[in-house]
Parts: C-alpha cells; sequence; structure tokens
C-alpha cells in the first residue's frame, strides 16, 4: 500500500471524525501516550549510545595522526554515517512515527531532504560495514598483494557516499508535500511519496534489500568465513612448524636435558594460540550476525508493508511494528563502535587516553570551581594521558603485531614473514 493510498484511508476516516481522533489531530499525535513515552525514551537511550559511541571514534582517529590509517578510515567513514544515523535518521523517524502529519512546515525541499538524508545514512552505514569486509578479506587472504593506501580509502569512502545518494536519490525525487483538508482541524500537511507507476514503492523496497541488505549480508559473510579459514590454516601451518622444529638430532650432537619440559612449555603456547583464534573467529562471526539480525526486520517490514495490506486501518498497530523493525536496524549504529571500536586494541588505547583526558577536565575545573583540590592524572594518573609507549609517540608501530581481537596480536599464529600484512587490520 503507497503513502498516498493511506492517506486518503486516514482522511476518509476523518469525516467520522470521533472526539479521541479529533484529539490527536489537534496534539498531532498518532499514538497513545503509553507508546509514545516508549518509543521516546527508547530511541533517547539509541540516540545517546550511538552518538557517544561513534563521536568517540571520530575523535579517536581526529585527535592523533597515527590513528589515520587506510584501515580506520573505512572506521571513521562507518563513524560518520552512523552518526548521521543517531542525528538526523532516528530524531526524523520518530518525528515521523509519533505525529499525524509533516510538523515542519509547508517547504516540500525539506520534505525532499530530509527523506533522502534518512535512507542515504542507511546505505552509507551497510556499503562502510561491507567494504571493511572486503579490506580485512584483501589484507589477510591475500597479504603480498597491494594494499589500499589512505589516500585510495579516502577516495573510495567518497565513492561510498556517492553511490548511496545515488541510490537514495528516488526519495527526493518522488518524496512530496501536500495540504489536506480534515474536518474540524482546517489544512494540515503531508509528506509522502507519490511514485508514478503503480506498485512503484514496493519496486523501491525490492531495489532496497538487494542492495541495503542483501548483497552486503552475502559479501560479508563470504568474506569473514574465508578470513577465518585463512586464520586457521596459518594456525595450523604455524603449529606443524613448531612441532618439526623439535625433530630428532644426529646422535652425535647433544640432546635436551629435558624434552618433556620442552613439550610443557609448547602446549600452553599452543592452547592460547588457539584461544585467540576461536576469539577472532568469534569475532568475525558476531559481525556478519548482527548485522544480519539488525537490518532484517526493517527490510521484511518494508517489502512486506508495500505489497500487502497488513494492518487494514489499524495504524497506531503498524506505527509499533515498524517503530520496532526500525529500532532494531538502528541498534547497529550502537553495536559497530564496540565490534569496529572497542573491540580493536589501538581504539581502545585512545579511548582510555580520551578517558583520562576528561577526567583531567573535569578535576581541573572542579579546583578552579573551590569544588575540589588540585586535579589529579585522571584514570591512571597524569602520565596516561601521553602517549601510550615509545612506539606510539614516534609516530612508528611495530611492524608484525596486529590486535584482531580483545587485545590479543595474531603474530604468533601467522608465518613470519605474513605478519606485517595484519597491520591495522582492526
Amino acid at each position: 500500500m503507497s503513502s498516498l493510498e493511506f492517506i486518503s484511508r486516514i482522511l476518509n476516516a476523518s469525516q467520522n471524525v470521533d472526539p479521541e481522533m479529533l484529539d490527536s489531530f489537534a496534539r498531532n499525535r498518532s499514538l497513545n501516550d503509553p507508546a509514545f513515552f516508549t518509543f521516546l525514551v527508547l530511541y533517547a537511550v539509541l540516540i545517546c549510545f550511538g552518538a557517544a559511541g561513534n563521536g568517540l571514534v571520530v575523535w579517536a582517529v581526529a585527535r592523533k595522526r597515527t590513528m589515520r590509517t587506510a584501515r580506520n578510515m573505512f572506521i571513521v567513514n562507518l563513524a560518520v554515517s552512523d552518526l548521521l544515523l543517531c542525528l538526523v535518521t532516528m530524531p526524523l523517524t520518530l518525528m515521523e512515527i509519533t505525529t499525524r502529519y509533516w510538523p515542519l512546515g509547508r517547504e516540500e525541499f525539506l520534505c525532499k531532504m530530509l527523506g533522502t538524508l534518512q535512507a542515504l545514512s542507511i546505505f552509507v552505514s551497510t556499503i562502510s560495514i561491507t567494504a571493511i569486509a572486503l579490506d580485512r578479506y584483501q589484507v589477510i587472504v591475500y597479504p603480498t598483494g597491494n594494499n589500499i593506501q589512505k589516500v585510495g580509502a579516502i577516495v573510495i569512502s567518497v565513492m561510498i557516499w556517492v553511490v548511496s545518494l545515488l541510490l537514495a536519490s528516488p526519495l527526493f525525487v518522488f518524496r512530496k508535500l501536500d495540504v489536506h483538508q480534515v474536518m474540524d482541524i482546517g489544512t494540515v500537511p503531508y509528506c509522502f511519496e507519490d511514485w508514478p507507476i503503480q506498485n512503484g514503492r514496493a519496486y523501491y523496497s525490492v531495489f532496497s534489500l538487494i542492495f541495503q541488505y542483501v548483497f552486503p549480508i552475502v559479501i560479508v559473510t563470504l568474506a569473514y568465513s574465508r578470513i577465518c579459514k585463512k586464520l586457521r590454516y596459518r594456525y595450523v601451518n604455524s603449529s606443524a612448524s613448531k612441532r618439526n622444529a623439535g625433530l630428532p638430532v644426529p646422535t652425535n650432537a647433544p640432546r635436551p636435558a629435558a624434552p618433556s619440559a620442552v613439550k610443557e612449555t609448547v602446549r600452553p603456547k599452543q592452547a592460547k594460540d588457539d584461544r585467540r583464534i576461536k576469539r577472532t573467529n568469534a569475532l568475525f562471526i558476531s559481525i556478519a550476525l548482527i548485522f544480519g539480525v539488525s537490518w532484517l526486520p526493517l527490510n521484511v517490514f518494508n517489502l512486506a508493508m508495500d505489497t500487502f495490506d497488513l494492518f487494514d486501518h489499524n495504524r497506531q498497530a503498524m506505527l509499533i511494528t515498524y517503530a520496532a523493525c526500525h529500532m532494531m536496524g538502528m541498534s547497529s549504529a550502537c553495536t559497530n563502535p564496540m565490534l569496529y571500536g572497542w573491540l580493536n586494541e589501538n581504539f581502545r588505547k585512545e579511548f582510555k587516553e580520551i578517558q583520562a583526558v576528561a577526567c583531567n577536565l573535569c578535576c581541573f575545573f572542579r579546583a578552579a570551581s573551590g569544588g575540589g583540590g588540585a586535579p589529579t592524572g585522571g584514570v591512571g594518573g597524569a602520565s596516561s594521558v601521553g602517549p601510550v609507549s615509545g612506539s606510539r609517540s614516534s609516530g612508528r608501530r611495530p611492524a608484525g603485531r596486529e590486535l584482531l581481537t580483545n587485545g590479543q596480536d595474531m603474530t604468533s599464529v601467522v608465518h613470519a614473514d605474513e605478519t606485517t600484512s595484519f597491520t591495522h587490520v582492526l
């Protein structure tokens, strides 16, 4: 059912308006008070957590030159798009869910632009996740190839925005603002999609489903599954090399005094490497799974609504269902900073430095206002504000050490001549 048909039903129903419906138009409220305040709180939580997390990711890269790597450019691009989701898409969607008619005046350009921004942020977010998966795939599976440099990553990020804008452009073209007469209320504006062909909205929903969900989830799943296999293969080869290093030596050569002690040393090391591999694989599986689970309900709902008349005249049930599906998709803006930021050792160190700076500033202002003593070093003391290590302060990083997940490096799991390819993978 198109947006225009739905509005027509509302207007026809308003001809036999009851006091409750009249009050909802007068207050411009489409939901009852319990549902309204519930969604207000839930969206506020998503907006605050998502904006804070993605803001930290952007700040961590902007404040330190050593963080401005090609890998991190894709993560920043994702964080910026998720900030747009939090600061533009979620508030506007909440407004559209909770209001009877368009509350932002009668300027059609605003109706077109805001709808386009909502779709743009979603496309950029999902395509950026796909780009991150492909970049990791290229670096880990084909480490000897030409890796993307920072300039190349920036160019690709710009292209992601351009492609996403093209994908969202039909909404700018076919959204319109129209004024309708509602009995005993007067004229009210509606912002809706007016497609020139029958089922145009359904066709666009299928188009969006393919480019915003199907292609990304297939690519992300295949890329991370291939990465997991590659890491497992390297781990097995590395373990075999270590075992071969303990082959019997010639009879005339001195033998180790306690070979059992060597085995006892190797076994814990292998177990530790195995746990690292499992954690890394679990992270990659979580990324693909969370992406799929987050965005599936919204895509299915949009396609079903544009194909079938599921809710008939029950507008409130439709809005509540849509809001639940939409919040599932928007929750990715909160999980992405965790998956791509906090689980990355480099970002986690930057977050801790930012926390220390914030604590120092709080202590300073408290001292300046007479509310406390002299500022201290915050979390970890004053020294925690400075560079974490000599390699970071000099702008260089040790070659062949990449922390893939939970602060664990994979150097011991891969061949020595391949470890440099892991730099800045996550």
